[in-house]
């Protein structure tokens, strides 16, 4: 396998010299009344592309910072942290014999460099496979910015994405046995207590037992009034001191991280919630997301307000792009509504900086000269593969 995946992925860069690859036991319950342990999954030329230019993604943005200065503002730092990765991943994606239709991205409504949704990638003409492409090329690009624990580098690959805008929305974790039945169009600040217990009910635990994680308040005060609300009710909420990066909550699911989450409830960018929706059909496909679509003009026009109704305060502009996509503001969906089930491929994700829940180490360099790069490749049935590249750069 590794001798397999070596021989592709060397093709792609030529950087590098050495490809690890350890499949890990990972215990899960796949399904309903189904449990086992998911081992070795085949892997292809689809993987490797991933694996290449999510590694690459994640060396190139932490190479940025050397070239930074005293003068550039925390913005630009993060515009060049972008732009290193988004070149280097695409340098290998558009090397790809099969067409990458970018579902999902991040960027474009700032103007900043990613992958952009409607973004085609690849060499493949019109004969071609196609695949469905979710790229955050720094999931976390401040804590890039700023040298602190947490950026991945993320990417995914399916056939049933469907396209969002470069928006957000409010979502709610869910075991697929409340999906269908829960309501979530009023104010979070008047659900979210009678939801906590639905969740606890449904787990078979008190609320003061649960943990849930969130968002970080870090851009937004309102998002103090949610987790001070949750804090009453549950044993744990999860907080993020800067920026929230959803993938080691989620994988927490199948023991991958520390501690296991019953939830995830706040706000999350679409194209995060889309990669987060195909890492679930991947690993835990008996949970899913409960969303409705959010404004990131509502609460940026309004940062000192305290309650969470800016997020459905919706500019001119993003209920265009809403609709150009065919998305409702005024609708309620589920992770089955942005990714069809049993349709994801893989996802990769990749240690920009020192990632602890994942036990993945930012790129470093050893005494030979080698830098190395940690990451995980994820396929179906929750089999997951721990990656080490290693770069003579």
């Amino acid at each position: 396998m590794d001798e397999l995946m070596h021989g592709m992925i060397t093709t792609l860069d030529d950087r590098v010299t050495e490809v690890t690859v350890r499949w890990l036991d990972v215990p899960v319950a796949y399904g309903v009344g189904e449990t086992g342990t998911a081992g070795a999954a085949s892997t292809d030329e689809t993987d490797a592309h991933l694996v290449a230019a999510m590694s690459a993604a994640a060396l190139g943005a932490s190479l940025a910072p050397a070239a930074f200065t005293d003068a550039m503002s925390l913005n630009d730092r993060k515009v060049a942290v972008d732009g290193a990765a988004t070149e280097a991943a695409e340098r290998i994606l558009s090397q790809a014999p099969f067409r990458i239709r970018v579902a999902a991205g991040e960027g474009e409504r700032d103007d900043s460099p990613g992958a952009h949704s409607g973004q085609w990638l690849g060499a493949g003409n019109a004969a071609s496979k196609t695949f469905d492409g979710v790229f955050d090329y720094v999931d976390g690009t401040e804590l890039a910015a700023t040298a602190e624990p947490g950026a991945l580098a993320l990417g995914g690959f399916g056939t049933g994405v469907r396209a969002v805008p470069d928006l957000q929305a409010f979502a709610v974790l869910l075991p697929d046995g409340l999906m269908d039945s829960v309501d979530i169009m009023s104010r979070p600040e008047d659900f979210v207590t009678g939801l906590l217990d639905r969740i606890a009910e449904a787990a078979g635990k008190g609320p003061g037992d649960l943990t849930v994680a969130t968002h970080s308040v870090a851009s937004n005060p309102m998002h103090r009034t949610l987790i001070d609300l949750m804090r009453k009710r549950v044993g744990e909420v999860l907080v993020p001191e800067r920026v929230t990066v959803e993938p080691p909550s989620l994988l927490s699911l199948i023991g991958l991280s520390k501690p296991r989450i019953d939830s995830l409830i706040g706000a999350i960018g679409l194209s995060e919630l889309a990669f987060a929706a195909g890492l679930l059909d991947l690993v835990a496909p008996g949970h899913g997301f409960v969303f409705r679509p959010a404004s990131i003009a509502g609460p940026r026009a309004e940062p000192r307000l305290t309650s969470l109704d800016s997020l459905f305060e919706f500019s001119e502009d993003e209920e265009v792009a809403l609709r150009s996509d065919g998305w409702d503001k005024n609708r309620q969906y589920t992770s089955e509504d942005l990714v069809r089930p049993g349709t994801s491929r893989a996802a990769a994700l990749f240690a920009v900086t020192d990632n602890p829940a994942l036990g993945l180490r930012g790129p470093t360099s050893d005494e030979e000269g080698l830098t190395h790069v940690e990451g995980l490749l994820i396929k179906p049935a929750a089999r997951v593969a721990r990656i080490r590249l290693g770069y003579g750069i």
